[in-house]
């Protein structure tokens, strides 16, 4: 392993310095040519330019032609027709709607050069922390700064920074007060070549094999560093990065806190023949902590080398996957892992199987993959007009025998019984050295009088406790434009509760809404409440609050009141799970905070838009705003009590960027008419939550209206 951990840094930094070269040329490229490309603004909450233009009607008082009139003595007009009355101009709601930037309506914008934006927010708060015993009063003052400009021969380009005064608390030290991240996709080059280069506070990248893993993830780490992707023919990509790990803190204005130590990447993958792919990537960290989990035999910092071979194969509905990893960990022998997914579509049925085997202590760059297990899996789905069914069986021992064998089965069934009714079920089952433990799932989804709603009942019984719960979920139908949705629960807990052996018995009530919209031209309201309390025994009470509204000075200028809580209980409801699961991060008692946030917001978009095939530039433009959220109870939809993922990379068309802020909120506020692509980059999702359909969706923007998707997360079972 000694060769690979100096080949590695060599090879990531002479990439990135490759990338480098030609990144520093770019940046002192400019144009004055007219651009193709739309480019949204990085806003993260949601705009209110929701109403069509003050264009006005048009005129009726043109009279009809008299090339043949009936007679000489009648003069035909509006003026004179008998009843008639005079139509005279008028604006829509009185001229109060919001303008049509990319049609020039507003005076602040510009539609000549190539197409750019910024904003920037300055915020003030005032926060309160309290924990192990202590008050404390916080601040989180400072500037958040977000940039993008397209270019004609160099990409599109981006520019993120903050800096912040005081902190927000947690469980880590202040970092350095504040992050920038200089990112450039799709600089075209000779040959079918792109590349995309990023500078400053981002993740490793890792190539598209390693991304899409169906049940053994090959996890991305936050560093502070840069990195290089090229695109080529055959399906050539080559990645490389380095830098110092971290990770990010903060509400409204980010910090990076690095963990010290360096970590480097560098891979490629390539389509040999018809159907095949194959891929290597090398990944190492020096002297480093872990992202998540606990310490590596009770040593916090540590080092490792990791190594990647894959093979994919797909070729209609058939998949095959082939992958094998070699790793040390701080100085241990080498440990090996390998695996082999595979799957067959054939009509409404697919059938999916896996076998494993996997060393302890494998790592991939500061982050622990699913280690010291070996064994298989089976799945059998179906999917027909009314019916959708799926069943399923993990076998898993541990490799060194001090960890637990496992047999997993699990089940889930939905039947569409009309076109407004619709019935499911989901059991699990897990037997273990200790025990075993199962749950029982049931639902029923209908539309009602005021929309929509769920009716859910869950049990689970574990070595630690049993858990009973009844939730109502309801998607209430509110105007064009608004989106409200509550939902209640009633719980039973029993069992001993955290950081305590003794058995307890409580009855917890559970209450959240979330939803927003524009409530006026004007102003805008979003947010997510959730509160649960116990009404029998003991349980600590549980807040949690992000609610903004907006209000719009000008064309401009907005200001945005944020009201954040977060106060987590002291119990955890018993769940069962596959062990096929990602580590998750070890559980740390959060911090009691609460505050507010106050922020003036300047913003400005000009240029020339994206020319879709078959359009000009000067098209209609809308928006599109949306939330990145973790799907509870994987129906699809966004409930109340259901949280958003923030710091999530958006895609639009593959080219501009934003991220999701804490509440999981994206928004692209200006967007030519027509067809887009919406893709989540999965890097800081948490685990074991992944994205469907690689988390890619097509979306249909029309003039001065607002397009609004949420993209879920679900557990993979």
């Amino acid at each position: 392993m000694k060769p690979r951990a100096k080949l590695t840094p060599r090879l990531a930094f002479g990439l990135c310095g490759l990338g480098g070269m030609v990144w520093l040329g770019a940046a002192h490229a400019q144009s004055v040519a007219p651009s193709t490309t739309t480019l949204p603004s990085t806003t993260t909450l949601p705009s209110t330019t929701t109403l069509p233009s003050t264009t006005t009607l048009p005129s009726a008082t043109t009279p009809p032609s008299t090339t043949t009139p009936p007679s000489a003595a009648t003069t035909w007009s509006a003026a004179n027709l008998p009843g008639a009355n005079v139509y005279q101009d008028k604006f829509i709601d009185g001229g109060t709607l919001v303008p049509d930037v990319s049609k020039g309506d507003a005076d602040t914008a510009s539609d000549e050069g190539l197409a750019r934006s910024l904003q920037i927010d300055g915020v003030v708060s005032a926060l309160s922390s309290r924990g192990g015993g202590a008050s404390t009063n916080l601040d989180e003052n400072g500037i958040v700064a977000k940039s993008q400009w397209e270019t004609v021969s160099y990409g599109a380009w981006s520019l993120d920074g903050s800096a912040r005064a005081g902190g927000s608390g947690g469980p880590y030290e202040q970092g350095q007060g504040g992050s920038i991240t200089l990112r450039e996709r799709a600089m075209p080059f000779d040959g079918g070549w792109q590349a995309d280069n990023a500078l400053g506070d981002l993740n490793t990248p890792d190539i598209g094999l390693a991304r899409l893993e169906p049940r053994f993830i090959l996890p991305t780490s936050l560093m502070q560093g840069l990195t290089t992707e090229w695109r080529g023919p055959e399906d050539l990509q080559v990645v490389a990065g380095g830098g110092v790990p971290g990770l990010y803190n903060g509400i409204v204005v980010p910090d990076f806190q690095t963990l010290g130590g360096t970590t480097a990447t560098a891979g490629a993958q390539w389509s040999p023949a018809s159907h095949w792919t194959v891929g290597s990537q090398f990944i190492e960290a020096h002297d480093t902590n872990l992202a998540i989990g606990t310490a590596v035999d009770g040593d916090t910092r540590f080092s490792s080398n990791t190594e990647l071979l894959t093979a994919a194969f797909k070729d209609g509905g058939e998949r095959l996957d082939l992958n094998l990893v070699d790793g040390d960990i701080s100085g241990k022998s080498n440990a090996v892992g390998g695996w082999a997914d595979g799957s067959i579509t054939q009509g409404r049925f697919q059938q999916s199987a896996g076998l494993f085997r996997i060393d302890p202590n494998l790592t991939w760059g500061n982050q622990l993959i699913a280690n010291d297990m070996e064994g298989g899996y089976y799945r059998l789905d179906y999917q027909g007009r009314r019916w959708m069914t799926d069943i399923g069986i993990d076998e898993v021992h541990s490799v060194s025998g001090l960890g637990s064998d496992t047999t997993f089965l699990t089940g889930d069934a939905h039947y569409q019984l009309s076109r407004d009714w619709g019935v499911g079920s989901i059991a699990n089952v897990s037997r273990t050295d200790g025990g075993t433990a199962w749950s029982l799932e049931g639902f029923v989804d209908h539309p009602n009088a005021w929309g929509a709603g769920r009716a859910q009942a869950d049990f689970a019984k574990t070595q630690m406790g049993q858990d009973a719960r009844l939730t109502l979920n309801q998607a209430w139908a509110t105007p064009v434009g608004i989106r409200f949705s509550t939902s209640a629960y009633l719980e039973q807990f029993s069992g001993a509760l955290a950081n305590s052996v003794q058995q307890q018995d409580s009855t917890i009530l559970g209450l959240g809404a979330v939803g927003g919209g524009q409530m006026t031209s004007k102003l805008g309201l979003e947010g997510n409440v959730n509160w649960a309390g116990a009404v029998q025994g003991r349980a600590a009470p549980g807040v949690s609050a992000n609610v903004s509204l907006t209000y719009r000075l000008s064309y401009a200028w907005e200001i945005l009141l944020t009201y954040y809580d977060s106060r987590t209980g002291s119990w955890t409801p018993p769940t069962v799970e596959s062990p096929l699961s990602p580590p998750v991060p070890t559980t740390i008692p959060a911090l009691d905070e609460r505050g507010i946030f106050l922020t003036f917001r300047y913003k400005r978009e000009a240029g020339s838009h994206f020319a879709p095939l078959g359009g000009g530039p000067g098209a209609g433009s809308g928006e599109i705003a949306g939330i990145v959220y973790l799907d509870a109870n994987n129906n699809g939809q966004l409930d109340a009590g259901e949280s958003g993922a923030p710091n999530i990379t958006v895609l639009l068309d593959g080219r501009f960027s934003v991220q999701t802020d804490a509440a999981g909120r994206f928004h692209f506020p200006v967007v030519v008419t027509g067809h887009h692509i919406i893709t989540v980059i999965p890097d800081n999702l948490p685990l074991p939550w992944i994205l469907s359909n690689a988390g890619r969706a097509e979306i249909e923007v029309k003039t001065r209206d607002r397009t609004e998707i949420n993209i879920g997360a679900q557990r993979p079972r």
